[in-house]
Formats: C-alpha cells, structure tokens, sequence
C-alpha cells in the first residue's frame, strides 16, 4: 500500500474531473484505487465513468461502490451510489454473445468471455468492440459491432468454425514473416514423392498449422498485455480490468507456448522423414531448411 502516491493520484483525478479531461483522470482514479482501495475513491472512479460514456463501467463501479459502503457502514457512499444506480440502469447497453460449441475461444476487445455468460446479456460501454472466436486448427471468427446510443441491444451468433486449410495456415505463417511461399515442389523428372515423403508432407503441414496458430495466439497475448498496461498506473497496480486482462495475456501466451512446440515436433519429423525417404527421382534431393522465429515459420526447400 502507498497512500501517499494513491493520495497524489486521487488530487491529479479530481484537477482533471473539474478540467473535463475524464479518460486522464479515469485512469488516475484506477491507479490511486489500485494502490489504496477506498470508497471514496471507487466513487469518484464510477462518477468519472459515467460522465466518459462508459455507462457499463460505471455501472458496474456503482455496484461496488454499494457493497463497499454497506461492508464498511459508510451511509453517505451508499445513498449516493444508490441513487445513481437507479438513474444509470435504464441508460444500459446490453450485448449478447452465443455459440453451438461452448469449448471455442471467445474474446470481447481482447478480454476472454466466459463460457457461462453465452447467450447472456451482459452490460457493455457503447462504443465500437470486437469479437473474437477462436480454435486450435480453425479458422477464426471476427465480428465488429459499435452501440452508439444508450439502451441498445445487440446480439452476436458465432457460428461453428471451419476446419483451417492446408493452404491458408501455411499463408498465413509465410505473411506473418513477409517472406515468399517457396514451398516444395516435385520434381519434373521425379513420376512420384513414396509413401514415406508423403508421410514426411503430413507431418509438416500439422507443425506449421501448430505454429501458425501458436502465431494468432502470440499476438492475441501481445495484445491483451498491451490493454492491460493501460489499466495499471503504474504497474503492475492494476484495476480489476487491467488483471483481467493480464490474466488472458498469460493464457494466451501458454496456449502460443505449446503450439510452437507442438509445431516444431511435426517439422522435426518432417525434417527426418523426408531426408531419409528413399529417392525416385535420378538426382539426389537437396537438403531442406527451415527457420523457426517465435511467431512465425519460414519454409525453404531446394530440390
């Protein structure tokens, strides 16, 4: 705990409040709040929302700011947060997300939605949001939906994902590294590649449909950490969003964590396979290259 530094923020939050600039002073109050917790503070936090448009934020805020009150027998906090609970609830924008398939990945601006709330409407911010759904081996899902008014409902469907394509996660592996697709290709003089090269082939387009995927989860953690510096002044002092937000960057991070492993296993096979499979073409293959980056592959064959 440092009061001192949380008093600072708070003074800073309020010279801001009286100057109209409410995103700065937001983001004063998060930090003053995440320092030292108070009442008082968590109010002036909802108040700030509020008046910014984030009528979901403030909401939310509110309501803490009510049970604190009521916890701590602060009578003043808990009429006023009353009150305004009671003005803000018809102005709420509500938001529904729903799924046939409960086990996909679904992030709302990059914060995971849980699979409970699926087909639950949740109070959000007007304002543009993104939604995302996502599988391992899948084609991902994206929608962008804005609420630009007060009491507005809006519903998203996810539908079942595709099964991703050979052709697409090597695409997408090669754009994320800007290099060209020199993919392997059979010989003129080769009248076929053998059961084991085959094989070999399998076993690659498995490790770069692994990486390729590692890849969308690397930039999804990229992205939820960079949210959650946002909501941490300073860090690591975070409000509840901003160690939400962490929490999905380290998941996110895990699950690239795996994929590229698992990727790099299917390319070693590849790798083994294909420089131990007999030839049947009159030269002899070339060795084959690969580079591994932490967020990309960079396929490289010379036959």
């Amino acid at each position: 705990m440092d009061k001192a530094s949380a008093d600072a923020l708070f003074d800073a939050g309020r010279q801001l409040m009286d100057a109209g600039d409410y995103a700065a002073a937001c983001k004063k109050f998060e930090a003053s709040q995440g320092l030292d917790p108070g009442v008082g503070t968590l109010l002036n936090l909802a108040d700030c929302y509020e008046r910014s448009g984030r009528t979901a934020s403030a909401w939310s805020a509110y309501r803490e700011t009510l049970s604190t009150a009521r916890r701590t027998n602060s009578r003043g906090h808990e009429r006023i947060a009353r009150e305004r609970l009671e003005r803000l609830t018809p102005r709420l924008s509500y938001l529904t997300i729903a799924t046939s398939d409960p086990s996909v990945l679904v992030t709302r601006d990059g914060i995971r939605i849980e699979p409970a709330t699926f087909g639950t409407a949740i109070p959000v911010d007007p304002g543009t949001h993104e939604i995302l759904a996502s599988a391992p081996g899948k084609e991902p899902f994206r929608e962008e939906i804005t609420i630009s008014d007060d009491a507005t409902k809006v519903s998203v469907q996810v539908p079942a994902l595709t099964v991703a394509s050979q052709s697409s996660t090597a695409s997408a592996a090669v754009a994320a590294t800007g290099a060209k697709d020199d993919s392997p290709r059979k010989p003129e003089s080769d009248t076929g590649l053998g059961a084991q090269r085959i094989l070999a082939l399998s076993a690659g387009a498995v490790g770069v449909a692994a990486i390729a995927t590692g890849v969308f989860f690397g930039a999804q953690a990229k992205s939820a950490l960079s949210d959650a510096r946002d909501h941490c002044s300073p860090y690591p002092f975070c409000s509840s969003q901003g160690k939400e937000l962490g929490h999905q960057a380290e998941r996110n991070a895990t699950i690239s964590t795996a994929l590229f492993i698992a990727g790099g296993v299917g390319l070693a096979a590849f790798a083994t396979l294909w420089l131990t499979a007999p030839s049947r073409a009159a030269q002899e293959p070339k060795p084959v290259a690969f580079v591994v980056t932490p967020f990309a592959v960079e396929f490289v064959a010379r036959m």
